[in-house]
């Protein structure tokens, strides 16, 4: 829950009606002025205190704190090794995790890639940060050193 202060209002409300004079309530809001920008300070650790506490190794988590520490809400973009392949499933799961490969249309297969063939793309990596140019890529991997699993392998292409 986010408390939003009307520091004006509150000194108004907190004054009797027979004290509600304009100078006193401008002399009044003087003094709390400086509270306010405090406040607005306070807020701002807060928001990136909860942020980081709930900062996982999870990729969206991981994605959307990176995106909002560095401003950019659609450039930053985490992708995961996936080999591509369909899953297998065993007979007693039911037909409902069944593998399906039949034709997408009247004259095209469904695809499977090659062996390896998506393992080319990322290497030893596990996952691929892609970063705009103009974010700096070792603060980028502080970061995710900071949260990432151990074991876990990344790399960095800024583009």
């Amino acid at each position: 829950m986010t408390l939003r202060i009307d520091y004006r209002n509150l000194i108004r409300q907190l004054l009797p009606n027979h004290k509600r004079q304009p100078v006193r309530l401008w002399w009044l809001r003087g003094l709390i002025t400086p509270l306010a920008g405090r406040f607005a300070e306070f807020e701002a650790w807060r928001d990136l205190t909860r942020m980081l506490v709930n900062v996982t190794g999870q990729v969206k988590v991981l994605e959307g704190y990176l995106r909002t520490k560095y401003g950019e809400p659609f450039s930053i973009q985490i992708v995961t090794f996936d080999n591509g392949m369909p899953p297998v499933a065993l007979r007693e799961e039911g037909d409902t995790l069944r593998l399906v490969v039949g034709l997408r249309g009247e004259e095209q297969c469904a695809s499977l890639p090659l062996r390896g063939e998506i393992r080319d793309h990322f290497g030893d990596a596990d996952f691929v940060v892609y970063i705009p140019e103009g974010i700096d890529a070792e603060a980028v991997r502080a970061d995710i050193e900071r949260f990432k699993q151990a074991l876990v392998t990344y790399r960095i292409i800024q583009r």
